[in-house]
């Protein structure tokens, strides 16, 4: 079989919201990785970990605990990588599922450590 630039090309155009949903969902990645090794250099030893709008912080712990949710976001986005590419192998629109899945957990990550590093700076 020859090679075909026209096919490659339909191939990246059909799972077009595949690659946005693992753009998105790596960039949050980055971003939360890079708030944890931000605050892990500058914070004290023991940091709030957890804020909820009824008790306030309610969950504090040594500042390497920081690294509990880009490590939560790591591993979240490479099983729902893993089944997206093996279970659902064909299957656009659960690929894309998959992945807007993985983004939503990883936001809620983000605003969950963010809220909690700027309510333990205030």
């Amino acid at each position: 079989m020859l090679y075909d630039e026209g096919m490659q090309l339909s191939g990246i155009k059909k799972n077009f919201g595949l690659y946005i949903g693992m753009g998105l969902s790596a960039g949050v990645l980055g971003i939360l990785w890079f708030i944890a090794g931000w605050r892990f250099s500058v914070s004290e030893d023991f940091v709030p970990l957890h804020y909820t709008i009824y008790f306030g912080l309610d969950r504090f712990g040594p500042k390497y605990d920081l690294f509990l949710f880009p490590t939560l976001g790591t591993v979240i986005f490479a099983v729902n990588m893993l089944v997206a590419a093996s279970v659902f192998f064909g299957q656009r629109l659960w690929q894309g599922t998959m992945m807007g899945l993985t983004f939503l957990m990883e936001m809620i990550l983000l605003v969950s450590l963010v809220l909690a590093v700027l309510k333990g700076i205030s």
